[in-house]
């Protein structure tokens, strides 16, 4: 079944000629926007983390609902910042113009409302280019959160395949202590405490079952699918080491500082203030805003270099244990070991296998959020 996400009644139709039921969702650009190899892998039922941001562009909720708000301001004339102020500006005449001297309260409040309205022209900073770069950020937010919780659905399911060899692990004790206390080794209460931590393991794989799914779901919904839909979600790329030791913080941190989109929204609202205090509130948050992104830069990188660590420390421990593994295969065909035994071995070995898996996707994390701190999302402050 292929997950078709059409942007007309005819390319629908001829989708449900095709194959199964059409999807609900529409592309937000037109068909001209992209090759025709580009929507084939965007519209096939697979979901590839580099496909991420075209997912998200054309079949995302909030992108698409933001992309008919921008289309609907360019048609506003009130929209630039000159005409906003200019309607502040004209609600203060009107204000004024209602100030007699007959009535002392009603005089006051149209003073007050006359300060209120040249306040708000002198503070309006919006224009269409803030709201463009405020669209624009959190479309980025959303390939951000859409990329973690691809690799967050991949943690987990290498978790739950943690907890899945324990379990057979547990068994198996389960099992050598019956026979134990047959043979009068093992009381009753080793048996039952045996049991309940079967059972227990159980229950947190059944768990950790539903937060794969809930995952799942999250991300089938974000990226244009039904909650319900099915489409195979491939893995995730292999971290490239080489992109790790051409990173310098130092450099990256000029091409964090021209990116940054809370940067360029201040900066443009400042370019848009008219009032003093404004403009030095401004020139105050942006001084910040530089400080800070400079600073998270380097917090990405030290948080790459220490999932590296972990990473090259995983591996190194799954070397030693592949050769345990080995040894105890050979003595477990030769009988000279007992099945539990090898099973205790094998967990010990899955849980190696396991954690420099967990350790690479971690590493993965580290360097994505290394990238879009570089590329706009660094941690800025405020706006």
């Amino acid at each position: 079944m292929r997950k078709w996400k059409q942007i007309s009644a005819f390319c629908l139709a001829a989708a449900l000629t095709v194959s199964g039921p059409a999807a609900t969702v529409w592309a937000g650009s037109p068909e001209f926007a992209r090759t025709p190899e580009e929507w084939a892998k965007l519209r096939d039922n697979v979901m590839e983390y580099d496909e991420l941001a075209g997912l998200i562009r054309e079949y995302n909720v909030t992108v698409q609902k933001n992309q008919l708000d921008i289309s609907d301001k360019k048609k506003d004339e009130r929209v630039t910042k000159d005409q906003y102020a200019q309607y502040y500006r004209d609600a203060a005449n009107d204000y004024r113009s209602g100030i007699t001297g007959d009535d002392p309260y009603s005089d006051a409040s149209n003073a007050a409302g006359a300060n209120r309205a040249e306040a708000a022209a002198d503070s309006n900073v919006e224009d269409l280019t803030v709201y463009q770069l405020t669209y624009d950020q959190e479309e980025a937010n959303l390939v951000a959160s859409a990329q973690s919780s691809m690799i967050g659905y991949f943690q987990q399911l290498y978790e739950l395949d943690s907890a899945k060899s324990s379990l057979e692990l547990l068994e198996a004790v389960y099992q050598s202590t019956i026979v134990r206390q047959s043979a009068g080794m093992a009381t009753q209460a080793d048996v039952l405490g045996a049991l309940e931590s079967v059972q227990s393991t159980q229950a947190s794989i059944d768990k950790l079952a539903s937060s794969v799914e809930e995952t799942r779901q999250k991300l089938c919904v974000m990226l244009g699918w039904k909650y319900n839909d099915m489409p195979e979600i491939r893995e995730i790329p292999a971290v490239n080491m080489d992109r790790i030791a051409a990173m310098n913080p130092d450099t990256d941190k000029e091409a964090a500082l021209s990116s940054n989109y809370t940067l360029k929204i201040n900066k443009r609202k400042l370019e848009n203030a008219a009032g003093d205090i404004t403009k030095q509130t401004l020139n105050r948050t942006i001084s910040s805003n530089e400080q800070n992104i400079g600073s998270d830069v380097t917090k990405c990188y030290r948080a790459v270099l220490q999932a590296k660590a972990a990473y090259d420390q995983a591996e190194a421990e799954l070397v030693l244990e592949s050769k345990n593994m080995d040894t105890a295969q050979r003595k477990f065909d030769l009988g000279t070991l007992s099945r539990l035994d090898y099973i205790k071995q094998k967990n010990a070995y899955d849980t190696k296998n396991i954690a420099i898996k967990t350790a690479e996707l971690t590493l993965y994390q580290a360097v994505q959020n290394y990238d879009n701190a570089v590329s706009g999302l660094a941690s800025a402050g405020g706006l």
